[in-house]
């Protein structure tokens, strides 16, 4: 419980070691140092490719909760692998000109702040999968109403606001 955690490794585990370690109760340690660990290297790939982010929501949580969707495909991958695939993926996304970010809040009670720069691939994307909408490059009604029927249509949680499982999605190859 005291243990100290050498978040400068956490990129070598393997994907079998981290989903345990960020799933299960009493493990907040452990969860910390991948958190960590992931923000660091998101802002150290941001930075050398020139950009502002590589992750459209404000929440590393996020970036780390679709690594873990990536995980998923090859356990036997370590998270650095995961995280630089779940980066790559997100290039439409990667925030190049504008730091603006939207604070969208869900009356369900969830707040998420995302990129304004990335509300046009977002809608894009979801125009891609079929929630026809129309390609604004403004975050409203119709967009959260389409991320409110994906998420329906998946079984999830109805929120209006995209999350890390929503971009996992709308990026697989």
């Amino acid at each position: 419980p005291e243990q100290i955690i050498n978040i400068r490794n956490a990129g070598a585990f393997l994907c079998t070691d981290v989903l345990p370690a960020l799933s299960e109760p009493g493990r907040e340690i452990e969860k910390t140092a991948f958190l960590q660990w992931a923000s660091a290297y998101a802002t150290a790939a941001a930075r050398s490719n020139g950009l502002i982010d590589v992750f459209p929501i404000g929440d590393t949580a996020e970036l780390v909760r679709m690594t873990t969707l990536v995980c998923s495909e090859n356990m036997a991958e370590n998270f650095e692998a995961a995280l630089r695939t779940a980066i790559g993926r997100l290039r439409a996304y990667w925030i190049k000109d504008s730091a603006e970010v939207l604070l969208l809040n869900d009356p369900n009670g969830r707040t998420v702040q995302f990129y304004a720069e990335a509300v046009p691939q977002l809608q894009r994307d979801l125009q891609r999968i079929g929630l026809g909408l129309v390609a604004d490059g403004t975050y409203g009604n119709q967009t959260g109403n389409a991320i409110r029927a994906m998420n329906e249509a998946r079984g999830a949680t109805q929120w209006l606001t995209p999350d890390g499982q929503i971009l996992y999605i709308l990026t697989l190859p």
